[in-house]
């Protein structure tokens, strides 16, 4: 009986969710980037200032919404807010992420706000990949 052989990533079905990162980590970026296996379409970067308010408010698809808070600070609580003031998007998933001091001291006002969950960039990148995917179920636990 032949083994079957692995199927080619080209002829993998990819995920079908777009994820919007709004930070200036691009180190952290390239590695969520890598690690999700995404096409280029499907994880859109923005550093913030005036251009986010245009991917927040208009109506372009984003399944989950990545605040990475170590230079957003302050900035990006009141990002959380607008997410969650705009009706298109109350219900989207945002994860909020940063070093052990930020999420330390943001992790209680950007509950409030409307962020689902945390995560600080000093743990694996692979539990960002996990908790993406259970947000949206598309990790294992929702095969199950």
């Amino acid at each position: 009986m032949p083994t079957p052989k692995a199927e080619p990533a080209s002829e993998r079905e990819e995920p079908d969710y777009r994820v919007l990162y709004v930070g200036q980590d691009v180190d952290w970026f390239r590695r969520l980037k890598d690690a999700l296996g995404l096409p280029p379409n499907r994880l859109v970067y923005c550093a913030g200032g005036s251009s986010v308010g245009h991917f927040l408010k208009r109506n372009i698809r984003y399944d989950l919404f990545w605040f990475d808070l170590d230079l957003l600070d302050e900035t990006g609580l009141e990002l959380i807010r607008l997410v969650r003031s705009l009706p298109h998007r109350s219900l989207t998933p945002i994860i909020m992420a940063g070093g052990d001091e930020v999420i330390g001291r943001l992790e209680g006002l950007a509950r409030q706000a409307g962020a689902n969950e945390r995560l600080t960039k000093a743990g694996a990148i692979l539990a960002a990949v996990e908790t993406i995917e259970r947000l949206l179920g598309q990790g294992s636990n929702s095969r199950c």
